[in-house]
């Protein structure tokens, strides 16, 4: 029972290494040690845990001084017959004057040496060798789990202390954004009503007319400070949250938006407004539920694990979505567009699609989304589906309904690609040559031609050419 005790790691360090000294010390037949962690980067070493000598817990001193800085050099186990043998021992003259034999063995780490475990004898008849230094060993090793353990969890620490910042950090930028926005509107909505004050004082009088176009011009230029653009301010708002893990995604996704795209020249569109983003499919409900958007453009590879989808079929994390002739769907995580319209009914879902996405694009569409376009579409494109799913209508780009009608045959029963035939045929769409694809997977070229052979027959395109067209993408200069 009592060995038992000694051996459960709980999460006082000093404690546990205190527990293990001592009873290491009792069976080599002695009353003093110390336990010292060591940073071999810094030069310097730590006495972390010391019984029977003066308490010196906490300090540091150099690796070229006591008996630590010996064992560290030697990498092994080192003992001496007198204490004051010892180069730089740090042992007080008080105590010094007591201690006779001393030895000492590494604390080791995945091959790295991270402290030492030193015991004294005050016998002037005790002797240390081998043996004593291989019993020592063993209780080193349960040290060394309790260092490491200690340093892991204080690393734990400082990164969930830095990831707590930088929430914090990201949602207070998120409201200086929807601030600024507010801010925007306010004073839009102010330079209207100044208009239709002025333009009624103006009917009322024979003054010359107002240069309604100096107000106007104003408002153009409110507009590009805020980056975007030029915009009518008769329409309605349209309120987008952007779901995407990729920043650049988002950000591209921002400009494109932002810039007047929605307005169709017509001055009756309603004018886009980006409300907020988020980088994972359970940040998007959290987001939507705060900020009420009307419409989300979602990238289809979010998951509710966090994790974004690839071609390939697997997540980042490592979780499989429901390969050819696997188990069902409750084997995948549940997809960004399931996810949103099971806890928000009433939302409009866009999905953002890539090439080789054609069964995340059947299911989007089979769970509820209002439209889907590809990564190649345009401002204009992008703007037109978000203000139809708005309106309660639905618009699919040319790429990403032929991903929906593979998509729906695959799930008629014609064969089904792989995952990694699936990541093949994606990168064989973007025109890539065999000898790329295989170095962007890690494959050989002929594992890679494989594959290509069997995306061909399984799609049956005859040649890359047509199956990029089966993808909606315009054939790459370099297919034959």
């Amino acid at each position: 029972m009592s060995a038992a005790e000694d051996l459960a790691v709980d999460f006082s360090p000093r404690q546990e290494l205190a527990r293990v000294l001592q009873r290491c010390t009792e069976l080599l037949g002695c009353d003093a040690g110390s336990i010292c962690s060591v940073d071999e980067a810094a030069g310097t070493y730590r006495k972390e845990a010391d019984i029977g000598v003066a308490c010196q817990s906490g300090q540091v001193f150099p690796l070229t001084e006591g008996m630590t800085g010996t064992v560290v050099a030697r990498r092994g186990p080192v003992w001496f017959d007198r204490y004051d043998q010892v180069p730089g021992g740090h042992v007080a003259d008080p105590e010094r004057a007591t201690l006779r034999g001393v030895i000492g063995v590494p604390l080791e780490w995945r091959g790295r040496v991270i402290g030492a475990c030193i015991v004294f004898s005050r016998d002037e008849h005790r002797v240390f060798g081998q043996g004593d230094a291989e019993l020592l060993e063993l209780f080193a090793r349960h040290e060394a789990i309790v260092l490491a353990t200690a340093r892991l969890r204080a690393a734990t620490e400082v990164s969930a202390k830095a990831e707590a910042v930088a929430a914090e950090l990201s949602r207070a930028a998120g409201r200086l954004r929807t601030a600024s926005r507010e801010a925007m509107d306010a004073l839009a909505d102010a330079r209207l009503t100044l208009l239709g004050l002025a333009q009624t004082a103006l009917d009322g009088s024979s003054a010359v007319g107002l240069d309604e176009a100096g107000l106007d011009g104003v408002g153009a230029a409110e507009g590009a400070a805020a980056g975007e653009g030029p915009s009518p301010v008769a329409g309605p708002r349209l309120r987008v949250l952007i779901a995407a893990d990729r920043p650049l995604l988002r950000a591209g996704i921002g400009r494109l938006l932002s810039g007047g795209a929605g307005f169709a020249g017509t001055g009756f569109e309603p004018r886009i407004e980006i409300v907020g983003e988020a980088a994972t499919a359970d940040a998007a409900v959290a987001a939507c539920r705060e900020l009420r958007p009307d419409v989300v453009l979602a990238d289809l590879g979010l998951t509710s694990a966090g994790g974004a989808t690839h071609p390939g079929g697997a997540t980042q994390a490592g979780v499989a979505v429901q390969a050819a002739g696997g188990a069902g769907t409750h084997d995948r995580p549940a997809g960004v567009t399931e996810l949103l319209l099971g806890q928000l009914p009433d939302l409009a879902v866009v999905g953002l699609c890539e090439a080789g996405d054609e069964r995340l694009v059947a299911e989007a569409m089979r769970v509820g989304a209002r439209g889907c376009v590809d990564t190649w579409a345009d401002g204009p494109e992008l703007a037109r589906a978000i203000i139809a799913a708005g309106r309660g209508q639905a618009i699919l780009s040319a790429p990403a309904l032929a991903q929906l009608q593979r998509g729906l045959r695959e799930d008629a029963g014609q064969p089904r690609l792989t995952e990694r035939e699936r990541q093949v045929r994606g990168l064989m769409e973007q025109g890539l040559p065999d000898k790329e694809i295989a170095e962007r997977l890690v494959l050989s070229v002929k594992t890679v031609e494989k594959h290509a052979g069997a995306v061909l027959r399984k799609t049956g395109a005859r040649s890359r050419a047509e199956l990029a067209a089966l993808a909606g993408r315009p054939r790459p200069r370099h297919i034959k």
